[in-house]
């Protein structure tokens, strides 16, 4: 890695022992190698087309009128259209449900195949790309050293409340104080894009988007239990009747029990902060397990977010993602939301920065070569 920072694993997905999973509001139990075999063969059905519709992942329109046939469809749009078992399709609304951060309903088909494009046609390398590998100090260390290694001066708890553009420069105010500039790159989330005042005022198109919001809404939760459960992972559909969880998967095994990592579609089904609320929703899954602690923060509550990793509804790439990438004036806007490739992502965010960086670069350049 660039800046030599460790990795490590996340046990229950780099070797799951067990799967547990809910189908029809029964649980299953099984050794890991004969869930992945339903699992598996669901997934290379529904993933068939995803080279089809993707050729070049961080490409995205490189095949623009297939994707723009399959954009206004959900993952639940596709997934009821497959020759599948209920029980596969219980499992890959799960998948679906983790993935999106919502609702399969609310999530774009075309989303999900982007992820699968990104991971080279593979599921396994899926896993590893998305949810196997983790930071071993924190992301906290990648942010310092970033920021080190640029060198940047960092406001932090410096709101902006308008952005105004005039011929020569762009003047940015904040609760704190005036700063100008004579280019600006916007980078704040897409659900907050609409949240600061703009002169002239920014395109139709980012606006709605932002007005929308993307999908990306759900729970994600630490949970320490004292038991030791080994190393399971599990799945339920998001509109089950045994659990508000669709994905609960060990991180690690220690002396004092195991810390499970959660998630669920909706913030309104469970308190994430609440003990006694998340040991009752595990007890379909992991009977018998005591809850010590749990710990998860409503992104979609916090004003400079409102809203988890991005996920594009139905019909939102081909209507909206173009249009946010482009300049206006003297702003440019970046960000992972934006990204062509690993969107939702820490590298979309890298991704996108870079390109974005140059262009501001070369608009820079050639603006101080006319003066």
């Amino acid at each position: 890695m660039h800046y030599g920072l460790e990795v490590e694993e996340t046990v229950g997905l780099a070797n799951p022992e067990t799967v547990i999973w809910v189908t029809e509001d029964n649980v299953k139990r099984a050794p890991a190698a004969e869930a992945f075999e339903i699992f598996g063969s669901a997934c290379n059905e529904y993933y068939k087309e995803a080279r089809n519709i993707y050729p070049r992942p961080f490409e995205p329109f490189f095949e623009r009128k297939k994707l723009q046939h399959v954009d206004g469809l959900s993952a639940a749009d596709y997934l009821e259209k497959l020759p599948l078992t209920r029980e596969q399709k219980d499992m890959m609304d799960s998948w679906l449900s983790g993935n999106g951060h919502n609702y399969p309903e609310t999530i774009a088909y075309s989303e999900i195949m982007r992820w699968f494009a990104l991971s080279n046609f593979n599921m396994p390398t899926m896993f590893d790309s998305i949810a196997r590998y983790k930071i071993k100090t924190g992301t906290h260390s990648l942010l310092e050293a970033i920021m080190a290694d640029g060198n940047s001066e960092v406001k932090l708890s410096t709101p902006v409340t308008k952005v105004n553009q005039d011929k020569d420069k762009v003047t940015v105010t904040t609760e704190d104080g005036v700063f100008t500039a004579s280019a600006v790159i916007v980078a704040v989330p897409i659900n907050t894009l609409h949240d600061i005042e703009y002169s002239p005022k920014l395109s139709a198109a980012k606006v709605d988007m932002g007005s929308q919001r993307h999908a990306g809404a759900g729970v994600k939760g630490y949970i320490r239990v004292k038991q030791n459960v080994g190393n399971v992972m599990t799945y339920a559909p998001a509109r089950n009747k045994l659990t508000p969880f669709t994905s609960v998967f060990t991180d690690h095994v220690d002396e004092s029990g195991t810390l499970l990592i959660a998630f669920s579609a909706d913030p309104k089904l469970i308190d994430i902060n609440d003990i006694k609320a998340v040991e009752k929703a595990l007890q379909p899954l992991l009977p018998g397990v005591e809850v010590t602690a749990s710990y998860g923060y409503d992104w979609n509550l916090d004003p400079f977010s409102k809203g988890t990793w991005c996920t594009y509804r139905p019909n939102q790439t081909t209507r909206y993602l173009t249009e946010l990438q482009k300049r206006e004036g003297r702003l440019f806007f970046a960000g992972s939301d934006m990204a062509n490739g690993w969107r939702g992502f820490i590298d979309g965010a890298i991704e996108n920065g870079r390109e974005v960086g140059h262009q501001v670069a070369t608009y820079l350049k050639r603006e101080n070569d006319n003066a």
